[in-house]
């Protein structure tokens, strides 16, 4: 289980800071707020779209709320 943001800080390594929501740190779960209402997934590299347009997409959502692995 991941103790840190779980963010791609790059292609091997997750951010690692210290989390506010589920696992991902303050800065990285307001990028993703920041792409509330788009309709493509805000997580770096991921081609998926928002169909909730929150942002994330479902597979990254449950990434980030540790309901899956990464």
């Amino acid at each position: 289980m991941p103790m840190g943001c779980v963010w791609p800080a790059n292609y091997r390594n997750p951010c690692g800071k210290s989390v506010q929501n589920g696992h991902l740190c303050w800065d990285h779960l307001q990028q993703l707020r920041q792409m509330a209402g788009c309709p493509e997934c805000g997580w770096p590299g991921c081609a998926r779209r928002s169909w909730e347009r929150k942002g994330i997409c479902d597979f990254h959502r449950r990434v980030a709320f540790g309901l899956i692995a990464h």
